[in-house]
């Protein structure tokens, strides 16, 4: 902080980062707040969802419960696709499977989770949810 006025700020932002550093949304030793900013908002939105009892209803919801009841991996189908930006032999590979069961699996996955992977706006939904902790853990 330039000034005292700025103390509260600096102090505040110096407590988000400490925050993100602890809880496992990156690997750095040390940041400022601009450096893992997307990663402070996330936890303030997970606390946001904890406080007021939010939880999220949602294909990702919908998958990782499927995924539970039926010892499958389509949440991580889906994670890796979302990540490659739809490439399918980067994202098979990421989750050590051939490329044509990946793409079983993607159809499986919209079906189960009622997404529609072609809506821009339901993949950026499914990316956030999945970067979203759930209150619990």
């Amino acid at each position: 902080a330039a000034r005292p006025v700025e103390l509260r700020r600096s102090r505040a932002d110096a407590d988000r980062a400490l925050r993100v550093l602890g809880s496992g949304r990156t690997q750095r030793r040390a940041a400022r707040l601009s450096d893992v900013y997307a990663a402070s908002l996330l936890e303030e939105l997970t606390d946001r969802m904890a406080a007021e009892d939010d939880l999220p209803d949602g294909p990702v919801i919908r998958l990782r419960a499927y995924d539970a009841r039926h010892h499958t991996a389509l949440t991580d189908t889906l994670d890796a696709w979302l990540s490659t930006f739809g490439d399918v032999p980067s994202a098979a590979a990421a989750v050590h499977i051939h490329p044509n069961t990946f793409r079983y699996r993607l159809k499986r996955l919209a079906v189960v989770a009622g997404i529609d992977l072609d809506d821009p706006e339901a993949r950026f939904e499914a990316m956030l949810q999945l970067r979203l902790r759930p209150p619990h853990s």
